[in-house]
C-alpha cells in the first residue's frame, strides 16, 4: 500500500492524560544505565533497544554524528564489540505508573477507526529515551536524530511516545531527506501527552537545553499477523529473537 501524503491528521495526540510523568521522569533517569537498559559498545554506554538501526543512531548521536541524513539507515554493526545485551519493555516494568500508561495509551489507541480497520490484536514494546544537554565541551547526546523504525508504509504499524519530561522541545516529522523544511510536520512537546502515527516516516527532536533530562517512553504497536509471523517488512526483519524484540499482547482491554 502506497504510503499517505505526510500531513497533521495522520497524528493522534492527547493532552493531560493525568499520568505520573514526574514519577516516570526520575525513575527512568535514575536507572538509564542499569545493565538492563544498557549494554556497553566499544566503551560506548548504549541504550538496549530492539534493533541494530535504533542501536546504531543512537550511538551515532552519542558520538556527535546523526545517521540517516544520506536517507540510507546502518543496517549493519558498525562496532567491533557488542555484548549480548537484554531487551525490555517497560509496560513489563510491573510499577503502577507504567500499568496506567499502558491502559490510558490502550483505551486512547481503540478509540481511533484506522485501527479497528486491522481486524487482529495487536502487541506493543516500548522503551524509554533519555536525553542531556550536551556539556561545556559539547559532548553528550542532547537529541534523537533523524529516523524512522519501518522503511515502507504498514497501514497497522504504528509508532509513538509518552511524554514524561519534555517541555521546552519540538519533534518532526518528514517523509525523507529530500522533503523541503515547508512540508516537515513539526509538533510542540508538552509533559503528559501521547502522540503516535505510522511508523514509516522520519522523525526528530528538537536540541535539548534543560539542566534535568528529556525523558520520553517510545513505543511501537504492530499487529499480531505481522509480529508472530516474523514477517519481513522492507529492510526490517520483525523477529521473535529475544536479542531483537520484546512484545506483549495489546488486545482492546476497556
Amino acid at each position: 500500500m502506497e504510503q499517505p501524503k505526510l500531513t497533521k491528521d495522520l497524528f493522534r495526540i492527547k493532552l493531560n492524560t493525568g499520568l505520573d510523568y514526574k514519577w516516570i521522569t526520575d525513575f527512568c533517569i535514575e536507572h538509564e544505565n542499569h545493565p538492563m537498559f544498557a549494554h556497553d559498545e566499544d566503551g560506548t554506554s548504549t541504550p538496549n533497544q530492539f534493533s541494530e538501526n535504533l542501536r546504531s543512531y543512537v550511538r551515532g548521536a552519542k558520538e556527535g554524528k546523526d545517521f540517516g541524513e544520506d536517507g540510507q539507515h546502518d543496517m549493519e554493526e558498525s562496532s567491533k564489540e557488542i555484548e549480548f545485551y537484554s531487551t525490555y519493555n517497560p509496560f513489563q516494568f510491573g510499577h503502577r505508573p507504567f500499568a496506567d500508561l499502558y491502559w490510558k495509551l490502550n483505551e486512547f489507541f481503540y478509540s481511533d477507526e484506522q485501527v479497528h480497520l486491522a481486524g487482529e490484536p495487536y502487541y506493543i514494546h516500548g522503551w524509554f529515551n533519555v536525553y542531556t544537554k550536551k556539556d561545556d565541551e559539547n559532548r553528550g547526546y542532547d537529541h534523537i536524530p533523524w529516523h524512522k523504525h519501518l522503511e515502507i508504509y504498514h497501514p497497522h504499524i504504528y509508532h509513538g511516545f509518552y511524554c514524561a519530561n519534555v517541555q521546552p522541545s519540538q519533534t518532526w516529522y518528514r517523509e525523507g531527506p529530500e522533503s523541503p523544511e515547508e512540508e516537515w510536520v513539526k509538533h510542540v512537546d508538552y509533559d503528559d501527552m501521547i502522540i503516535y502515527s505510522p511508523s514509516s516516516f522520519e522523525h526528530s527532536s528538537t536540541p535539548w537545553l534543560e539542566d534535568k533530562p528529556r525523558v520520553t517512553i517510545a513505543f511501537d504497536i504492530i499487529p499480531e499477523s505481522v509480529y508472530c509471523s516474523g514477517h519481513e517488512t522492507g529492510n526490517y526483519q520483525w523477529s521473535l529473537d529475544p536479542r531483537q524484540y520484546q512484545a506483549v499482547p495489546f488486545p482492546k482491554c476497556i
